[in-house]
């Protein structure tokens, strides 16, 4: 018989091709599936390191620098935190709507600023959580470290009262930046972005 003819669909009356349909779906969860694993353990081995590291630096510094100094390396740390939880949040809840116009300009910040807010899931992770949080730890040592410098000649219950007050107000300091953080961070969402976005281009160059 001469002609085109149509392709028979199988036994159950579907094409054989719409059976493939769920497997690449199924693929798909799998692939990411394991990439959400891989990002966990990841993120893991980086907090332990980084943390690891941040510490035994900021414990040498204490040991070696003068008060001055050592307060400015606390500050320092807390200021890093502060950064990262902003550019955590800006990129959880920026727009992305202006940046797929830049990419689609072919515009390299605009392109990496979508790259940023596909993956917020990581972005986030890496900001908030690990740099972050880590933030947190080290200068909360660096000031248990600087007030044992300070106050170490005082009576032990003196001694314990400063230590206690000096850890407090960092806390308090950091908790009430990143508090003022979180306000700028909603509020200027697209500047932040593109700011960072701007910030990995020239790296990357």
């Amino acid at each position: 018989m001469t002609g085109w003819t149509k392709e028979r669909p199988d036994r159950t009356g579907t094409n054989k091709m719409d059976d493939k349909t769920p497997l690449r779906g199924k693929n798909k969860r799998q692939k990411k599936k394991k990439g959400r694993t891989r990002w966990i353990i990841t993120a893991f081995l980086l907090s332990f390191v980084i943390t690891a590291a941040l510490s035994a630096a900021s414990d040498r510094v204490i040991e070696v620098l003068p008060v001055f100094a050592a307060v400015a390396v606390l500050i320092a740390v807390i200021a890093l935190g502060v950064v990262f939880d902003v550019i955590g949040l800006a990129v959880a809840t920026a727009d992305i709507k202006p940046f797929n116009s830049m990419a689609a300009r072919r515009l390299k910040a605009g392109q990496k600023a979508v790259k940023l807010i596909n993956n917020t899931e990581k972005v986030s992770s890496f900001c908030n959580d690990i740099v972050g949080d880590i933030a947190g730890v080290v200068s909360g040592a660096t000031g248990a470290g600087i007030a044992i410098k300070l106050f170490s000649s005082n009576e032990s219950d003196v001694a314990f009262l400063l230590t206690l007050c000096l850890t407090s107000l960092i806390a308090a300091l950091t908790v009430g930046l990143k508090a003022i953080g979180k306000s700028v961070a909603l509020k200027y969402s697209y500047n932040i972005v593109l700011f960072t976005a701007k910030v990995l281009c020239g790296f990357r160059k």
